[in-house]
């Protein structure tokens, strides 16, 4: 891998989780530490992050705003959401997050023959997206509106939440890895939306064990993939060779 493109991935890596550690970058990248201490000191210097002990985190501690996490990767997640699609059929009752990929699937979903689908969702976003879905049927979970995110939590939403048993729940994990399954919860039948950033990386929320999950849409390679197929998961939309 040219450095280039490695650095770049670092920075997508760095943007998605707010800081990297180098042992993990070692691990993901497969180079040795010399080589992503060169690269963070390279990023650094071009201004681009903020070395720190360990590892690297963004010049700003201020988080991206949700109009900002929207404009990231972009494409990528488009075509996540377009496979991710595919698993959708009429007569569904689906949970779908409010996170900027999952944020695409309504788009993806606009040409399909669908019919009468009852989707599940804590995001005032997704909703408005769903509703210009002729067939959508929506129920917008209540709550306290988190704003930097622009979904509803609390108990209220919970115990809302708990009166449904999907027959998919499509969720976008912050982090995922073999171990530790995904740093999200959901019910017993998820399709994970996971970019190739995410995987082997484990996140300081909910997990989800990987027994619970079905399906993972993700752009990582074959390679990277190996352990949650080992594990009985179905891996969907390999775009990168091995």
């Amino acid at each position: 891998m040219l450095p280039q493109e490695r650095q770049k991935q670092i920075l997508t890596r760095l943007q998605s989780r707010g800081q990297v550690l180098v042992q993990d970058l070692v691990r993901e990248l497969t180079v040795s530490e010399d080589t992503i201490r060169r690269d963070l000191k390279d990023l650094a210097q071009s201004g681009l992050l903020k070395k720190v002990h360990g590892g690297a985190v963004l010049l700003s501690s201020v988080p991206y705003s949700h109009r900002e996490r929207l404009s990231l990767n972009r494409e990528a997640k488009r075509k996540l959401a377009n496979i991710a699609a595919e698993l959708v059929q009429s007569n569904m009752l689906i949970f779908v997050d409010g996170a900027t990929t999952t944020l695409e699937l309504p788009a993806a979903l606009e040409d399909l023959p669908l019919s009468k689908i009852t989707f599940v969702t804590h995001s005032p976003v997704m909703a408005q997206r769903l509703s210009e879905l002729g067939f959508a049927e929506i129920i917008l979970l209540g709550g306290k509106l988190i704003k930097d995110l622009l979904i509803t939590a609390g108990l209220d939403s919970i115990k809302q939440a708990e009166q449904f048993r999907p027959d998919l729940s499509i969720i976008s994990a912050h982090g995922i890895s073999v171990p530790a399954g995904a740093t999200v919860e959901s019910w017993e039948d998820a399709l994970v939306i996971a970019g190739q950033e995410k995987l082997g990386y484990e996140a300081s929320h909910m997990v989800l064990p990987t027994e619970k999950i079905s399906y993972i849409v993700t752009d990582a390679s074959t390679s990277e993939c190996l352990g949650f197929q080992n594990k009985g998961v179905t891996v969907l939309h390999q775009v990168r060779p091995t």
